[in-house]
């Protein structure tokens, strides 16, 4: 054995030629248009009730010598058009008459194997009849004749038969599907149990028109309405027809084009047929479609503008009709706006109905309601600026979020959002300065951040306690506050504002059975923050631990009380960052590793986001974030 031999899988025919061997109705489809290659006239079909009954493709074509049967039938992806050219060769008593050739890669003769494994061939012309079994095989060859005879037969044509094993096509099924994918030709017969097929004669034409594509290739347009004839439903879409053949299934979307949508009253009324026998080396193998190619691309492009010329001209006429249907729709909700708003919107409807009168009537609607509430809205105008500056794709992604999310819910999860975030941009900006105007805000921004210092602490029910603030406050001495260091501290009762730094102590309440059902401080949250530019010492962190030493001692906490107080400056010494204590836990930290924690619960959204906040100039952004730690005060001390 030559180690350069190719060998075969047994299964390699149905690998390689799947649309033909697993779709009955392709393999039939196959059978006629070669029949037509062939120069038949007649074509008749047996398709039996049962299964392993003979199905039988009997035509009056040309035929075949072994010779031809050999060298065309034979060869694998055997090219008709570079052996026999592309038009048909007729049999002799055949004259005047032309046809182009279906034809491309000689894979429809495996049509049979659809049905079965094996199948016969029975070819005659010059008086004698070719007779091969065919079955498929594996090693040198995919498919081998099993046997060859020859008989003595007057004539000519080609019989093709099976034993159905599988995919037994239905009869009438197969008849429409036939009718529907070839034209009517007076030369030309298909007949399935000898029931004559009524081939496509086009009935009910209102429009004729022919066009050079962009690619540089001449079509026909030929326009049906389903009204004036008896077309099927299943028809309508455009049908694109080459040589007198169906290609594929009418379709309203080809490529990457919708050339009509689905819904629309035109589209279920229209079948729009395409004739470009131009087309034929732009065509699938199988016929089920085309090439994907640039050419393509254009030629859809072209046929997309005659499309639209023709639906836009017959749509006006029904224009009318569909703007007085909107109006009826949407009176109530009209009658509430003024005169200037009324004539907003039917300045509106009209426009976009000309501009595009194949526009369903409930998009149109909906776009009449969104006018309405725009026109209610105070800044609607300025929504109708922002949607106008977005690309088609943002506007598909805006749809997308506003068909899943309630526009309530949307300002309420951006307004948190942007609010933590604003807040630690703001504290990146500044906390390393010390000598700016800016160094004010800081404070109050990080004492009223309760979220950076942990998930726990970002409740409702931590608040002031008159309590504890009593005691708090006697930590310090008159001289060691600093009034002018926020300019309204009545807006900021709890922070206490000294001279070197700012503090601020809040807690959760218990009932403290112990000391008689009171109400108690039980969980205490104290923020020591430093100015900006401080670096953290063991005198800094030895001071935090004797005020949480001296708020532990005091009579006013719950008996289970715990306290977390967190030492907040911008740089740190050679300290331990963390230390336990019988009293309460004291943290010290950096902004820098507040602003990292806060950024990394944020989901990385502040690093998407950058280009956003860097447009806010500094002063807006520390402003803002003021504004929204007075807010979220606010709304506590309610």
């Amino acid at each position: 054995m030559s180690n350069d031999t190719i060998f075969f899988e047994e299964n390699y025919i149905f690998r390689n030629n799947k649309s033909i061997t697993s779709n009955n109705d392709v393999a039939l489809t196959e059978f006629v248009a070669n029949a037509w290659d062939a120069g038949a006239r007649n074509v008749n079909i047996t398709i039996p009730y049962e299964e392993h009954e003979e199905i039988i493709v009997e035509d009056d074509g040309t035929g075949m010598s072994d010779e031809e049967f050999s060298s065309r039938w034979m060869t694998l992806n055997y090219d008709r058009q570079k052996r026999q050219g592309k038009d048909v060769v007729f049999p002799p008593e055949i004259s005047n008459t032309k046809r182009i050739a279906y034809g491309r890669n000689g894979i429809g003769r495996h049509g049979m194997l659809c049905f079965s494994n094996s199948y016969k061939v029975e070819t005659w012309k010059n008086g004698q009849c070719n007779i091969y079994d065919i079955a498929v095989a594996s090693g040198e060859v995919p498919f081998k004749v099993v046997k060859h005879s020859t008989i003595a037969k007057q004539g000519h044509g080609t019989r093709i038969s099976a034993f159905v094993e599988r995919r037994l096509p239905d009869a009438e099924s197969m008849t429409d599907i036939l009718s529907a994918r070839f034209m009517y030709d007076p030369d030309f017969t298909v007949k399935i149990n000898g029931k004559c097929i009524d081939l496509s004669q086009h009935k009910g034409v209102v429009y004729n028109h022919e066009f050079t594509t962009l690619a540089n290739i001449k079509m026909v347009m030929i326009v049906i309405d389903s009204e004036k004839t008896a077309a099927k439903s299943q028809q309508h879409g455009i049908a694109f027809w080459v040589c007198g053949r169906l290609v594929g299934q009418p379709s309203w979307s080809y490529g990457n084009i919708t050339f009509l949508d689905g819904r629309l009253k035109a589209a279920k009324r229209y079948t729009i047929i395409i004739k470009a026998d131009d087309l034929i080396d732009e065509i699938l193998p199988d016929w089920t479609g085309f090439i994907d190619s640039a050419n393509m691309s254009n030629n859809f492009k072209s046929v997309k503008i005659e499309v639209d010329k023709f639906i836009k001209s017959i749509m006006r006429e029904h224009i009318s009709e569909v703007r007085l249907d909107v109006i009826r729709e949407t009176r109530e909700d009209l009658e509430t706006l003024n005169i200037a708003g009324q004539r907003n919107i039917s300045a509106f409807l009209e426009r976009i109905t000309e501009d595009n009168p194949i526009i369903t009537p409930e998009y149109l609607n909906s776009a009449v309601e969104a006018m309405i509430s725009i026109e209610k809205a105070k800044k609607g105008e300025l929504l109708l600026s922002q949607l106008s500056q977005m690309s088609p794709d943002q506007i598909d992604k805006l749809a997308d979020i506003l068909n899943n999310w309630n526009v309530d819910d949307i300002a309420a999860v951006i307004g948190e959002i942007d609010k933590r975030i604003v807040v630690i941009e703001a504290i990146d900006r500044i906390y390393n300065e010390k000598d700016t105007e800016e160094l004010h805000t800081l404070h109050p921004l990080v004492l009223n951040s309760r979220w950076l210092f942990g998930a726990q602490f970002d409740s409702p029910m931590f608040v002031s306690n008159s309590a504890l603030t009593t005691v708090v406050k006697t930590l310090f001495k008159d001289e060691d506050y600093d009034l002018n260091e926020i300019s309204n501290p009545r807006r900021r009762p709890d922070i206490i504002c000294l001279k070197k730094f700012s503090f601020k102590a809040v807690c959760t309440d218990r009932i403290d059975s112990v000391s008689g059902e009171i109400m108690k401080p039980d969980q205490i949250l104290i923020v020591e923050v430093k100015r900006g530019g401080f670096e953290i010492t063991n005198q800094e962190v030895a001071q935090t631990e004797n005020y949480v030493r001296q708020i532990r001692k005091s009579a006013v906490l719950h008996s289970s009380a715990t306290i977390d107080a967190y030492v907040v400056g911008a740089k740190l010494g050679d300290i331990d960052p963390e230390k336990q204590t019988s009293s309460g836990n004291i943290h010290a930290v950096t902004y820098g590793q507040l602003i990292d924690t806060a950024s990394r619960k944020l989901f990385k959204l502040r690093e998407r986001l950058q280009e956003h906040y860097n447009a806010i100039g500094q002063e807006s952004i520390v402003e803002q974030a003021l504004r929204e730690s007075v807010q979220l005060k606010l709304k506590e001390c309610d």
